[in-house]
């Protein structure tokens, strides 16, 4: 038990960070760098139509295409009538020469068009026939990524650096008068989406909870007596009561939400009278870290206990230990 104390924490500790790490990695990461890749290919996309390319009849063959390639008639005529000037001698070093140069001259039947050979093979290379993308932009994102970042992990740190700088700066751009104006607009428009509108509304009471700069009595931790009295359970405070239920208690009320553990965004949201909460000296940070030890990690408080008698500040006494002086 004394090693499952040990090894435990820092295990689930791993376990929770790769977790995070990896959906992070999935839904930004992978989405921001397939952007920049498919951007970078439609800029140096050089495929070409396959109208005005021959066949190569009489050249030599290619590595990974053999003869199913393609060159313009005047390329052909031209290494044709060298080929054949050739004699038997030099034949064989004509037609290595003619290979090297055909390599920068011929192009690849693909997805209806012609592909450079050059960046034909690179990915072919790498890829092996059976992986090839179907489209000459799949081409070129694969191409994007090994030759012009070298390697995946560089272009996945670029689209890192990118979904921070976007994050941002559209947090500069929303504390402008302007910012502000098109957030609302564009809030107002996905609001009025059936069903789409309901799921916004609710992420976005939560993550402005967690999130957003607010008045900080809405970010405030209390205690309640839930599910009975006498049993006091943690809640966050997350805003006013609402209005039917304060005209019938008679008195203020306050939306709370009692959080499950060890999930702390979720539980049950509750109308409660002021006047029944305990306000903690916890910060949010502290009573979210509570939850998700289930107990385990209990926040210290700021301020010492005040001894009941002459309002004297006095530390806490041990279990068994008498608080009154020795003498």
């Amino acid at each position: 038990m004394r090693g499952l104390a040990i090894s435990l924490p820092p295990i689930l500790t791993l376990l929770i960070l790769f977790w995070i790490l990896h959906g992070i990695n999935d839904f930004v990461v992978q989405p921001i760098s397939s952007v920049v890749r498919f951007c970078i290919a439609h800029a140096v996309n050089d495929a070409r139509p396959l109208e005005g390319l021959v066949a190569p009849d009489g050249l030599p063959a290619l590595p990974f295409c053999e003869r199913n390639y393609r060159t313009l008639p005047i390329h052909r005529t031209e290494l044709l009538d060298r080929l054949t000037k050739a004699d038997e001698s030099s034949r064989e070093m004509a037609t290595a020469e003619i290979r090297i140069q055909l390599e920068e001259l011929a192009f690849v039947p693909f997805d209806k068009q012609a592909l450079p050979y050059l960046d034909y093979r690179d990915v072919v290379k790498r890829l092996g026939p059976v992986q090839m993308p179907k489209t000459s932009i799949g081409v070129y994102m694969e191409l994007a990524a090994t030759r012009y970042f070298q390697s995946l992990f560089h272009l996945s740190a670029v689209a890192v650096v990118i979904s921070i700088m976007t994050v941002y700066s559209m947090g500069r751009f929303v504390t402008h008068r302007l910012g502000a104006w098109f957030v609302m607009r564009v809030g107002s428009f996905v609001t009025g989406v059936p069903l789409v509108g309901v799921i916004y509304i609710a992420v976005k009471h939560v993550t402005d909870f967690f999130l957003a700069e607010k008045d900080p009595k809405f970010h405030g931790v209390v205690a309640v007596e839930y599910p009975r009295p006498g049993i006091w359970s943690l809640a966050f405070v997350t805003g006013t009561g609402m209005s039917e239920c304060v005209r019938v208690a008679g008195e203020p009320l306050v939306n709370v939400l009692i959080p499950s553990a060890p999930i702390p965004f979720a539980g049950y949201t509750m109308n409660v009278k002021r006047s029944e909460l305990l306000e903690l000296d916890m910060s949010l940070d502290q009573a979210i870290q509570y939850v998700m030890s289930c107990g385990v990690i209990a926040p210290i408080p700021t301020t010492p206990p005040m001894n009941a008698k002459n309002g004297i500040t006095e530390p806490p006494a041990l279990p068994g230990q008498s608080t009154l002086p020795a003498y």
